[in-house]
């Protein structure tokens, strides 16, 4: 017979019931609500001693939620939940993580296939376990790492949402990375190469490459400046990082300053690099034709060979990536370098780079503008 129980210790009612084998079971009903959580039990009771059909069972929890809440609840498939949760996501990330996370998205609903279409309650971690490391195996464990940690967000929400009681891919374990030993990184440009680079960078990509140089910043980002964001009395570049949302100010160089002098003056809201604003703006806000053009120059500079045509599947994340030791990114690296060498502390170096730890988090680390602008001038100048 159904009755209820509580701990002296929780505030919690357990429903205790019998199932058709006369087995006796107990649910946790997270309801402080007596008189509730005994209907609750009940109901259980009921429905363990049918042989209930899928539908059916999703029909009596279903009842017991709106008997107990007064309310309906909400059901989705797998299929409706990310479509509805991406979407929302569109206005919260840059367009590149925006992929990323679609990306991961569309590897599960495939995955899942006619099972998309069921309710996201169905969804084991022993899938998202399969999804893992058919990902490694395809592309890498990166990725499938970077998966999983969008689905654990995605998964995160539907509990919320009351769509289910718990997050599967919370269950399910990141790999290690382990790199290859001959495996390609990125890595800084010699001073001897940076020279051969600038000697064939023609118009906009000689600013390009100064900014990417001497502040350290994405090329996305560089190719986005527009006029208001640059202090030439002050010296100063603020703008807010498309990738983090950090707002970023960093001292201009001396190199790089000399530059955008020669831009001057420019309107408030003019691209300062108008050709690559265009460009990126052309690729939905990404920069993949900017860093195609940048291999260019590095083949051009004969610091790189040029790539097969056929390795271009515009396929994006749903290909293994082909990781060059050498691309603008590497010029991140430079300015790291730089100033880690020439002993800048390492939480102004991650100020000035945008880069975030659990060592030092911007939140508890505030470094002035003096500061950095003292470590800005430690960089060298190419002669």
């Amino acid at each position: 017979m159904a009755s209820v129980w509580k701990h002296p210790k929780s505030q919690f009612w357990t429903a205790c019931f019998t199932d058709e084998n006369g087995r006796q079971l107990k649910r946790s009903s997270k309801l402080t609500d007596r008189n509730k959580a005994f209907l609750m039990a009940q109901k259980f009771e009921a429905a363990y001693k049918m042989k209930l059909t899928e539908a059916q069972a999703r029909k009596v929890v279903s009842d017991i939620y709106e008997q107990i809440h007064g309310e309906q609840l909400y059901h989705a498939t797998s299929r409706k939940f990310f479509a509805d949760w991406i979407a929302g996501k569109k206005s919260e990330l840059s367009p590149g993580s925006f992929k990323r996370y679609e990306n991961a998205v569309d590897k599960l609903i495939e995955f899942l296939g006619e099972r998309a279409d069921r309710d996201i309650a169905y969804v084991h971690k022993r899938d998202l376990a399969e999804l893992r490391d058919k990902t490694a195996t395809g592309l890498s464990a990166s990725t499938a790492n970077t998966d999983l940690k969008i689905l654990r967000t995605a998964f995160r929400q539907a509990v919320v949402d009351g769509l289910r009681l718990d997050n599967p891919a919370a269950a399910v374990r990141t790999l290690e990375d382990r790199k290859k030993a001959d495996a390609t990184e990125r890595r800084p440009f010699t001073e001897r190469e940076l020279k051969k680079l600038l000697s064939v960078a023609e118009g906009e990509w000689e600013g390009l490459i100064l900014g990417g140089l001497y502040t350290g910043q994405r090329l996305g980002d560089l190719a986005s400046l527009v006029g208001r964001k640059i202090d030439l009395a002050e010296e100063l570049l603020s703008f807010r990082s498309q990738k983090t949302g950090r707002d970023m100010v960093i001292p201009l160089a001396k190199p790089f300053l000399e530059y955008l002098k020669k831009l001057s003056p420019l309107a408030s809201d003019a691209p300062v690099f108008p050709k690559a604003n265009a460009e990126k703006g052309e690729a939905d806000g990404e920069s993949r034709r900017l860093s195609a053009q940048f291999h260019d120059l590095l083949v051009r500079a004969e610091l790189v060979n040029a790539r097969p045509k056929d390795k271009n599947s515009g396929k994006g994340h749903s290909v293994k990536r082909t990781v060059s030791e050498l691309s603008f990114h590497s010029l991140r690296h430079n300015t790291t370098s730089w100033l880690k060498k020439a002993g800048v502390p390492e939480s102004v170096v991650r100020d000035i780079i945008g880069h975030e730890s659990e060592l030092v988090s911007r939140n508890y680390t505030h470094v002035d503008d003096e500061t950095k602008r003292r470590a800005i001038k430690n960089l060298p100048v190419l002669n």
